[in-house]
């Protein structure tokens, strides 16, 4: 059989829905065949469309029919089945005969006809069965080693999960260390608090309850004194023989030896008072934390912002006469802090802020100074800020909302290598926003904008 003919009923027996060789084969009025999963499936769709439609139309010649019209065709079920075991086969596409030969130089399955044709002339050709049998045992070979590298590339999965499975595992380990640690460290600064609290308080219950005593002692004196005025009042309103002369002497003894005695002073001093800032630099230093101590960098200050002397202080709205510097902002009413965050975990403080416009937070050193943008980590800017319109936000992209009353005393921690910068409210202890994990490229400064009525100090 050539194989053009082959080819030829190939196509007769395609489905032209699928364009597969049909699949249980069915012939509708209008004499063409489609799969019967396929035709049902376009008449199912038409009725999902219009669920009342009976009348279908053939999808190459849009004839009528109607799905009880449906029939098998068996013959051309046969007729499939005889091209599925001719493909299988592998017919010659060329001359239409069996593939028995292998030609070794082209390295391809060839017929009878192919290797007497000039293409193969001198070429090395073998029985495709014994060529088989040669490549096959070259396959198992290779199929052997790929085998033992897939083997290999299983135990090397096995160990990364294992691997894995420990790191997790000793990670929870050491997460729940460190949370129960860190528990202990807060029960502990709890006593402490507690310790001082009490001692507090009986200091104040010393303190009061000798005030009290004092004050008893005072009560007395003044009965005692009352009594001697009524008794007094009461002679000098009588006659001299009724009440005034009578034991006058006695009377004015007693009375005169009566002394008052002035109360002794009451130290109001309470003394149970932590030293904070030494208890404050021991704790951020046992946690390997840099205290920094922010001075104002005068050059970087705008020209609406006044310093006072020692640079701690900044006040917003004062236009100032200030020479030209490269590093002074132009564009907004900010500064930076002198000093430089270039390695390691540092905490710095505001230790008041007012006003209804400000910033606080930092930014990178080279930022620009000179024109109105954007206020965001992209650009180099790690801030929270008070506005009119908003409240306190976050200056993320998009704008953070944070949902605070009001808070004058900002505590900033910046760990440089972690990319981490945190913002508390000290007089709260409560947090207030941390930055999405940030790269630095460069060293960062504390940073603040001032606006106009606002005031910050250092």
């Amino acid at each position: 059989m050539a194989s053009g003919t082959a080819k030829t009923m190939k196509e007769e027996a395609t489905c032209p829905i699928c364009l597969e060789l049909i699949t249980e084969p069915v012939i509708i009025d209008c004499g063409h065949i489609y799969c019967h999963s396929c035709i049902l499936e376009n008449i199912e769709k038409r009725q999902q469309r219009s669920p009342t439609q009976k009348i279908f139309q053939c999808p190459l010649c849009r004839t009528q029919f109607q799905r009880e019209s449906i029939r098998p065709s068996k013959q051309l079920e046969s007729i499939i089945s005889n091209i599925k075991k001719m493909e299988q086969e592998y017919l010659c596409e060329e001359h239409g005969e069996k593939l028995n030969l292998f030609c070794e130089d082209d390295g391809q399955l060839i017929c009878w006809c192919c290797e007497r044709s000039a293409q193969h002339k001198g070429h090395t050709t073998v029985l495709a069965a014994d060529a088989c049998q040669s490549h096959k045992e070259k396959f198992q070979e290779t199929l052997a080693c790929l085998r033992e590298q897939e083997l290999q590339i299983k135990e090397w999965q096995r160990n990364i999960r294992k691997q894995t499975a420990k790191v997790q595992s000793e990670n929870l380990n050491k997460r729940n260390f460190i949370e129960c640690s860190f528990k202990i460290f807060h029960m502990v600064l709890y006593m402490e608090e507690k310790s001082y609290l009490w001692r507090l308080e009986n200091e104040e219950e010393e303190v009061l309850k000798r005030l009290q005593e004092i004050e008893f002692q005072l009560e007395e004196q003044s009965r005692e004194l009352n009594k001697h005025i009524l008794e007094l009042e009461r002679k000098c309103q009588g006659s001299a023989q009724e009440l005034l002369l009578q034991d006058v002497t006695d009377t004015l003894d007693r009375i005169s030896a009566m002394v008052i005695s002035e109360p002794e002073d009451v130290s109001l001093d309470i003394h149970t008072m932590p030293d904070f800032d030494s208890i404050s630099h021991q704790l951020i230093k046992m946690f390997e934390t840099d205290y920094v101590k922010v001075t104002l960098d005068p050059d970087t200050a705008h020209s609406h912002l006044l310093l006072n002397e020692d640079e701690k202080r900044a006040t917003g709205g004062l236009p100032q006469v200030k020479h030209e510097t490269p590093a002074r902002f132009k564009d907004l009413p900010c500064v930076l802090g002198y000093e430089t965050i270039a390695l390691g975990k540092h905490y710095f403080g505001i230790y008041s802020i007012s006003g209804p416009e400000w910033d606080v937070g930092v930014c990178q050193e080279n930022v620009p100074r000179d024109n109105d943008m954007r206020r965001d980590p992209e650009s180099g800017f790690w801030a929270i800020r008070r506005c009119k319109d908003y409240g306190y936000i976050a200056l993320t992209c998009p704008l953070t909302p944070l949902s605070l009353q009001h808070v004058n005393y900002i505590g900033i921690f910046v760990d440089y290598e972690a990319g981490l910068i945190s913002f508390y409210d000290v007089v709260t202890g409560s947090h207030i926003f941390t930055f999405p994990k940030a790269f630095f490229s460069e060293p960062i400064r504390p940073y603040f904008r001032i606006g106009e009525d606002s005031d910050l100090y250092t």
